[in-house]
C-alpha cells in the first residue's frame, strides 16, 4: 500500500470526491517539493487548475499543517507574491541500507535533510530470525533515542543486496526467512509502511535525485562493493524489469571456463571483478609473503577488508593498486556491452571502491576505450559518485517520496 501523508488518512467524504481532492493536493506538494517555494500563480502554472481552487487547496494544505508561508517573493510587475513551501518537519522518513557487513540508519525530514545517521559496523548480513530482530531493534532504538511520534514516520525505505521484486516487497536473496515478505513484515512490526528495493536501484535513484544523474536523462549507476549491482536510469526513469531483477550486471558471462559463480553459472564477472574477490586475492598475496603496506595487517593481527584495501591503494600502495587495475580490466569490458547496447549519457560509480576515485576511473576508462566503438564510447562520461557511502541510504528518501507523490 502506498504511504500516505497525515493529512490525507484524516479527508472524509465519498471515494470519489476524497481521491480527486488527494490527486489536486498531491500535485501541489509535488510541485513544492521537487521545486522550493512558489506562489499562488507559480503553482497555477505548474498544476494547470485555476487560481481559485489552487488558493483554496493551498489553504487548506497550511491548515493541514503540510505548508508553511514562506514570505514574499520578487516581484514581476505589482504586489509583491507571497511563497509557500512545504513544512520540513510535518512527517519523517526513516532510511535503512542493508549491506553484507555493515548497516546504515538515517531519518530525514521533508526538506531531504538528514536529521540523525549511523553506522553500525560488522553488522553481518544473515538470513536468520535473529537478524531481523537485531535490525527492528536498531530501528526501534534510533526511534526511541529521537522522540518523534511514531505517526509523525511517513514510511521506512529500505534498500537491500541481491534479487529483490520491489512491488511486492520481497527480498529473494537476502532475509527470505520473512516469510510474508519482509516489507510487510517489517512494517507489521514497526507499525510504519515500508518500501523495498534493490541496493544499486536504490542508489540510482539517490544518484538522480541528489548526485550526478540530474537532469540526465540516460544513466548507469554502478554499485561496486563486496558484489557488483547495476541500478538504469532509462529515459530519466528507473528501470526495474518485468519484476524488478533487472541490472543483474554481476552476472553477465565473461569467461566461458572461468570459476563457478555463486549464483551457480560459471565465468560470472563477479567471479573476476568485485570487492570480495579483491580482498581475496590480496589477502592470498599477503598470506604468500607479498610485499605490500596491507602485510602490516598480517602481523598486527588486524583484517584485511575493502576499507582497508581502499585506504592502501589511495596511500600509493602499488601491489593493491596492480590488483585493481587487473579487475577493472574486465570491468570496463562488461560495461562497454552496456554502453553498446544503451547509449548512456553518463555510468556513475558508486560504492566502496568509489572512494579509491581516479584509481578505479582511469583503468576503467582504459578498458573501454580498448573495447568500446569510440563512436558510442566518447558519448558516454564516466565518474565516480559524490555521494558515495550515503547514496543508497539517499535513495531510500527517494524513493518514499516518489511513491508517496505518484500521481498514478
Amino acid at each position: 500500500m502506498r504511504p500516505q501523508f497525515l493529512y490525507e488518512k484524516n479527508l472524509q467524504g465519498v471515494a470519489n470526491s476524497v481521491k480527486r481532492k488527494q490527486e489536486q493536493y498531491r500535485k501541489i506538494v509535488r510541485h513544492l517539493y521537487y521545486n522550493g517555494a512558489a506562489s499562488i500563480a507559480e503553482i497555477v502554472k505548474a498544476v494547470k487548475m485555476s487560481q481559485p481552487l489552487v488558493a483554496s487547496l493551498v489553504d487548506d494544505l497550511m491548515g493541514y499543517g503540510m505548508l508553511l508561508d514562506n514570505g514574499v517573493g520578487e516581484s514581476i510587475g505589482g504586489r509583491r507574491p507571497n511563497l509557500f513551501c512545504i513544512n520540513s518537519e510535518y512527517q519523517y522518513v526513516i532510511g535503512v541500507d542493508i549491506n553484507l557487513h555493515t548497516l546504515n540508519l538515517a531519518v530525514f525530514d521533508l526538506s531531504n535533510k538528514q536529521i540523525f545517521r549511523e553506522e553500525t559496523k560488522y553488522f553481518d548480513l544473515e538470513n536468520s530470525d535473529e537478524y531481523l530482530n537485531s535490525l527492528i531493534e536498531k530501528i526501534e532504538s534510533m526511534i526511541s533515542q529521537l522522540g518523534i511520534p511514531r505517526e509523525k514516520y511517513l514510511a521506512v525505505g529500505i534498500s537491500i543486496p541481491g534479487l529483490v521484486d520491489a512491488k511486492q516487497g520481497l527480498s529473494h536473496t537476502h532475509l527470505s526467512v520473512a516469510e510474508n515478505g519482509l516489507a510487510r513484515v517489517l512494517g507489521d512490526r514497526l507499525g510504519i509502511n515500508v518500501l523495498l528495493d534493490n541496493d544499486a536501484r536504490t542508489m540510482a535513484l539517490g544518484e538522480k535525485a541528489f548526485g550526478k544523474a540530474i537532469d540526465k536523462e540516460n544513466v548507469l549507476c554502478l554499485n561496486l562493493s563486496n558484489g557488483i549491482g547495476l541500478g538504469m536510469i532509462l529515459n530519466g526513469e528507473l528501470h526495474s524489469g518485468k519484476n524488478g531483477f533487472a541490472g543483474e550486471f554481476g552476472h553477465i558471462l565473461i569467461d566461458p571456463e572461468g570459476k563457478l559463480c555463486y549464483c551457480g553459472k560459471i565465468g560470472c564477472l563477479e567471479t573476476l571483478t568485485s570487492g570480495k574477490i579483491l580482498v581475496k586475492n590480496i589477502r592470498e598475496a599477503v598470506d604468500n609473503g607479498q610485499p605490500t603496506l596491507l602485510a602490516s595487517y598480517k602481523k598486527e593481527n588486524r583484517k584485511i577488508d575493502l576499507r582497508a584495501v581502499v585506504e592502501a591503494i589511495l596511500q600509493g600502495d602499488q601491489f593493491a593498486i596492480d590488483q585493481l587495475n587487473q579487475m577493472c580490466e574486465y570491468l570496463g569490458k562488461g560495461l562497454v556491452t552496456l554502453i553498446h547496447l544503451l547509449n548512456p549519457e553518463m555510468v556513475i560509480i558508486g560504492g566502496k571502491i568509489a572512494h579509491a576515485g581516479k584509481f578505479v576511473i582511469d583503468p576503467v576508462t582504459m578498458s573501454m576505450n580498448k573495447y568500446a566503438m569510440s563512436r558510442i564510447s566518447s558519448e558516454t562520461e564516466l565518474v565516480c559518485s559524490d555521494l558515495l557511502d550515503d547514496s543508497a541510504l539517499m535513495g531510500t528518501m527517494a524513493n518514499v517520496m516518489r511513491s508517496v507523490l505518484s500521481l498514478d
